[in-house]
């Protein structure tokens, strides 16, 4: 069973990276609120937004499996920091660049820094925990501290364009503040991280390798498809929330920006209460549950109701949508050895980002017809097909056994 731990009894390495969390989540509030409305500001039609945020995906898809290689030579700290280093810059160029091919460039560059991020982050905080543990515990302390920060940094990013940006360069002076925030969490975390320990694996007789790698081979394939089925769902909705909210009612900037903050409490809410419930009703139940919720709000969101009723359904099924999420990364990424982990990061961002790229353009193309209800029906069916995948492949086989 898994107990809370209090925070300060976690390793230093945890807690130095938690700690750094808040700049993260901060910085990518502001840039997930303005991003799209940057775009139409500028002449960018929601095609063109699709098919830019279709071509990134595709991009961390192809860079995700060589980062995991290098990862294991050059160390994931470094990585890490080079990511948060190429978001920054990526910032910038999204700041002064007017053109798509530009804009484009920008979020390659973007694209090239969260595979960094992504694909070194989780394995360096659960090599810096000592147990499976701790290892759960400051997962969920990272997504508590994110998704926190992350709706701050919407409220802000709600607010601050009104008080340091001009009409005619859209958002460009947040983004430059964004960029800002990001190159002092890349020195921060580059000065304040503990160097990683590199641990010698003992030589095995070349039957039982060829044995394990066939095994591995095969795990890894199995949770691979399951995050196509996860990353196709999320980006049915994630990447265009704001989009979303704004043109479905027509809503202001500010209220866009106070949703979407509640939305990012509830996610908060949701990612501290997820280690729980997995310790009260067990892996089976509440999987159960909690992709049926996202399932039924998802169902609930596509049919036409009030701006009030959509705002409450959405508050609610963001907090459910990340209890999944959380719990989905997490017992993925604990069901792999140490030394195992970089090679499923770099395949699940790879499987991750077919799913969330051809979402992402199908997207695109639903709202270039101008149609904002159609993607949560599309993510509700995505999130059926995971859990029956989920219940009939990955629980029985590699949950179950270990879990339970």
């Amino acid at each position: 069973m898994i107990q809370s731990l209090p925070f300060f009894t976690l390793p230093a390495g945890v807690k130095r990276f938690l700690g750094t969390e808040s700049l993260y989540g901060l910085s990518l509030g502001m840039f997930t609120l303005i991003l799209n409305l940057h775009f139409i500001e500028v002449g960018v039609t929601e095609k063109q937004i699709g098919w830019i945020t279709s071509m990134g995906i595709l991009v961390m898809g192809a860079f995700a499996i060589p980062v995991s290689i290098v990862a294991k030579k050059t160390g994931r700290k470094k990585l890490l920091v080079a990511g948060i280093s190429c978001l920054a810059i990526g910032c910038i160029i999204f700041a002064i660049a007017r053109s798509f091919a530009l804009l484009l460039c920008a979020q390659l560059i973007m694209s090239i820094g969260f595979t960094l991020v992504e694909t070194t982050e989780i394995q360096l905080l659960f090599h810096y925990s000592k147990t499976k543990r701790q290892e759960t515990q400051a997962y969920s302390y990272l997504f508590a501290m994110f998704t926190a920060f992350t709706g701050a940094g919407l409220l802000l990013g709600g607010f601050l364009p009104k008080w340091i940006d001009v009409p005619e360069q859209g958002y460009q002076n947040t983004l430059l503040v964004i960029s800002v925030l990001l190159l002092v969490l890349a020195i921060i975390r580059g000065s304040l991280l503990p160097q990683e320990v590199q641990q010698r694996e003992q030589k095995r007789g070349r039957e039982k390798k060829a044995k394990i790698s066939r095994e591995l081979w095969g795990k890894l394939l199995k949770f691979s498809f399951f995050s196509v089925l996860t990353g196709a769902a999320v980006s049915s909705v994630q990447p265009y929330l704001n989009l979303f909210v704004k043109l479905r009612f027509d809503f202001s900037n500010e209220t866009v920006s106070v949703i979407l903050a509640m939305h990012g409490l509830a996610l908060f809410i949701g990612s501290v209460f997820s280690p729980m419930l997995i310790d009260r009703f067990g892996v089976r139940k509440t999987f159960f549950w909690i992709y049926f919720l996202n399932i039924a709000f998802c169902l609930l969101l596509f049919v036409n109701v009030p701006p009030a009723i959509f705002s409450v359904l959405l508050l609610v099924r963001g907090g459910f949508f990340t209890m999944l999420t959380n719990l989905v990364d997490s017992l993925s990424m604990s069901s792999f050895k140490d030394e195992d982990r970089d090679l499923y990061a770099g395949m699940r961002a790879v499987f991750r980002s077919i799913g969330s790229s051809v979402a992402a353009f199908v997207i695109g193309m639903i709202l270039a017809g101008k149609n904002y209800s159609l993607p949560f029906l599309i993510a509700g069916l995505l999130l059926l097909a995971g859990y029956i995948y989920f219940a009939k492949v990955i629980r029985p086989k590699f949950i179950d056994s270990s879990l339970e």
